[in-house]
């Protein structure tokens, strides 16, 4: 099958390889740098201030400049945060670096990991817009193109997921060599990314007085604001927890990474066949199906009290995965109808609000798991919050009419 996608769908493939191996080595990364759990995870969420900061400015960019001129600084700046803490990794080991030098090093790479990185999912969901806006005006004028398009997106980034903990078993947790095969997939990926951005027409978007978004678009936006948070606080916190609840149940630091780098695999695996097979059949216009998604997320949040070994986790999570991988592009491109002029902004909006809640997930994995032994009921109450905005949602939806929502 030919690959007949542009570029910068690859973007968020390198971007979920390069983070989901960083997960997924944890142990590997405290073993050899002598970092503790705690300064490891700092290094893990230290891009999130760049993320909350720059994602809106991104978004603000893409509608001012045009998304396919602002994803070359994008790719450019992901791209060499990679080889920069390549060569951070290869340096600390061939010269045993002390644990203060391996956290300012890798510091650095994450801080410009930051800067570019955050520009990565909102200028892509910008692009998929509009490029879905272009077919329906040319090539397939009734069909809605744009969740299918967004769809793609969201696989990207579980393709990303889904390899990067698979790369990590297949070359048994040697991460240096892991790096520098990144580092060499970097290079030709930025190189294609700045052609199609030369090439591809920069249009420039109107600018949009803020008077023209009305106070109830305002809070509608929030609730939508509020559902990606919600969805991406469940989702760092089961990623953080799994690590130590298997180190728990196994005994074992090799056996819970090998397991954790399974569990990741399964959850990405789901999520893209869900992306690619599901996605594009539902109507984000008809919302009801959130009830549908958020109330198989709680029951499958209750399954995991029931548990007691990995294997029982790994299944409980396929549900888990199936839910979140459905609902994500629904609301997303339910909110970006809310303004079609400002679809870049809204997006970066959405990606503040996602990249809010994987480090506060994270925070609160690692402050209540050893003290509060109900591990799984923090997962069941987000699960009721989402379920409880979804509604929302619906009743949004219901005030409002088709055409209101229409892109």
């Amino acid at each position: 099958m030919k690959w007949n996608k542009p570029s910068w769908y690859l973007l968020p493939i390198l971007m979920g390889l390069f983070q989901s191996s960083l997960i997924a080595a944890t142990p590997t990364f405290i073993s050899t740098t002598g970092l503790s759990t705690v300064e490891w995870s700092l290094l893990l969420s230290m891009p999130t201030l760049l993320f909350l900061l720059l994602s809106p400015q991104w978004g603000r960019w893409a509608d001012r400049h045009g998304a396919s001129y602002m994803i070359r600084y994008s790719a450019f700046g992901l791209g060499a945060s990679i080889l920069v803490l390549t060569i951070v990794w290869w340096s600390g080991v061939h010269w045993s670096f002390a644990p203060w030098l391996w956290f300012l090093t890798i510091g650095i790479s994450r801080v410009l990991y930051g800067i570019s990185a955050s520009g990565v999912m909102p200028l892509c969901q910008s692009l998929a817009i509009d490029t879905s806006t272009e077919d329906e005006h040319t090539i397939k004028p009734k069909e809605d193109q744009s969740l299918k398009r967004l769809g793609f997106v969201s696989a990207s980034l579980s393709i990303g997921r889904l390899c990067g903990p698979v790369a990590l078993i297949l070359v048994a947790s040697q991460f240096h060599w892991l790096l520098g095969f990144y580092g060499l997939l970097a290079i030709p990926l930025v190189w294609a990314v700045l052609k199609y951005s030369q090439t591809a027409p920069r249009v420039p978007k109107k600018e949009v007085s803020v008077s023209h978004t009305s106070f109830v678009a305002i809070k509608e936006l929030w609730l939508f604001f509020a559902l990606a948070f919600c969805i991406t606080l469940l989702v760092g916190y089961l990623q953080f927890v799994l690590g130590p609840l298997y180190l728990d149940w196994l005994k074992d630091a090799d056996a819970a990474t090998f397991m954790m780098s399974i569990t990741m695999t399964l959850v990405a695996t789901t999520a893209l066949l869900c992306q690619l097979l599901l996605v594009k059949r539902l109507n984000w216009r008809s919302p009801k199906v959130l009830l549908l998604l958020s109330s198989l997320l709680i029951l499958a949040t209750l399954a995991l009290s029931l548990t007691q070994s990995p294997v029982g986790v790994v299944l409980a999570m396929v549900p888990i995965a199936m839910a979140i991988a459905l609902i994500t592009p629904i609301y997303s491109r339910f909110a970006m109808s809310l303004s079609t002029a400002s679809k870049g902004q809204i997006s970066g909006k959405l990606a503040v609000a996602h990249t809010a809640g994987y480090p506060l997930g994270s925070l609160l994995a690692g402050l209540s798991y050893g003290q509060f032994s109900l591990w799984w009921l923090p997962m069941s109450v987000m699960a009721v919050i989402i379920f409880g905005l979804c509604a929302a949602v619906v009743r949004m939806a219901a005030s409002h009419t088709q055409e209101a929502f229409a892109s």
